[in-house]
């Protein structure tokens, strides 16, 4: 649905700074109806990625296809169509403050020249369907930040758009308006057949909603799948950000003490296989277990405990599995 292919975006030096390149070399592909997770810390190049997705930042080289048309190909009419398709929102919601809700939903439609009861109809269907159904008269000054972020998810929406992009949209909330507008994103994405991008830079937003997720730095892409495939990689960079911190490992006497990262279903056939093959005893002593993309995962302490050859070569089954190890032996 979504393709950037070798993207580089470099703002050209001024007099007060130098040239910078917030985007190198970036290539990646978000398949349709998917919320892909944009992350990494501030200053990597994640909101520069957005804009560049809809082209209101041109890419410096590179190309950008959105639902088989190539954006950076377009003549600018061509462009201003194509960007219909494509809704945004931000941090900050961006409403017109004179304006009522439903105003403010009617107006990207305006702006397109719909006429006046079809963009009254939509944007009142939009503003229920957001949870908003008695709000439509009551102007921004008088919502919640949460209630405004619903009425800027509703305007978006109103050129009934393919693609979502989502900047930062709920670092202003708290708590709990974060959780009801990130429900409310997943879904949308669900019931409109959205391809999603979330841009944020806080991992349990990423857990809480996404399928798949994009890690930058410094203007590049260092580590990109399925929340399932890199939750389970042990040499994944976001798999360190997913998964509950490695705790310290407890003293199991004269046991191995060692941490493996484990998926939905496999610890216990991952034990019972050790104790088969080796005869070794094997005990959980610690560790935590989260949901992540649907699947549940986890950093798990076990005592490996028997004769020293046989423990070696339960050890090595492990490595050899490619399950994290972390820690000695003892």
């Amino acid at each position: 649905m979504i393709t950037l292919s070798h993207i580089t975006k470099t703002f050209p030096a001024s007099r007060r700074s130098p040239a910078v390149t917030a985007l190198d070399d970036v290539s990646l592909t978000v398949a349709r109806g998917q919320v892909m997770g944009v992350v990494g810390p501030s200053g990597s190049g994640k909101s520069t990625l957005a804009r560049c997705i809809n082209l209101l930042e041109r890419p410096t080289s590179g190309t950008v296809t959105v639902d088989g048309e190539e954006l950076t190909a377009l003549p600018e009419q061509g462009l201003r169509s194509a960007r219909r398709r494509i809704g945004m929102i931000f941090q900050q919601f961006n409403l017109l403050d004179s304006r009522t809700a439903l105003a403010n939903v009617e107006h990207p439609l305006e702006l397109a020249g719909v006429g006046r009861a079809e963009r009254r109809a939509r944007a009142t269907e939009l503003l229920e369907r957001v949870g908003l159904a008695d709000k439509l008269h009551t102007h921004p000054a008088q919502l919640s930040g949460g209630q405004q972020q619903r009425v800027a998810i509703a305007r978006a929406l109103a050129p009934r758009p393919r693609v979502l992009l989502c900047d930062e949209a709920t670092s202003a909330l708290d708590p709990v308006s974060t959780d009801s507008i990130l429900a409310l994103i997943r879904q949308l994405t669900e019931e409109l057949e959205l391809t999603t991008v979330l841009i944020t830079h806080e991992m349990p937003v990423v857990k809480r909603v996404c399928d798949a997720v994009t890690l930058l730095e410094h203007g590049r892409v260092v580590d990109a799948g399925l929340l399932s495939e890199v939750a389970a990689r042990p040499d994944s960079p976001l798999a360190t950000r997913l998964l509950p911190p490695a705790e310290r490992l407890p003293d199991a006497g004269t046991a191995s003490v060692v941490e493996v990262t484990v998926g939905d279903g496999t610890t216990g056939s991952l034990i019972s296989e050790l104790v088969r093959r080796y005869g070794v005893d094997v005990d959980v002593v610690g560790g935590a277990v989260e949901s992540i993309g649907g699947t549940r995962f986890g950093r798990l302490q076990l005592a490996v405990d028997g004769p020293a050859d046989q423990v070696r070569g339960a050890l090595d089954h492990l490595a050899l599995a490619h399950l994290e190890l972390q820690g000695s032996t003892r």
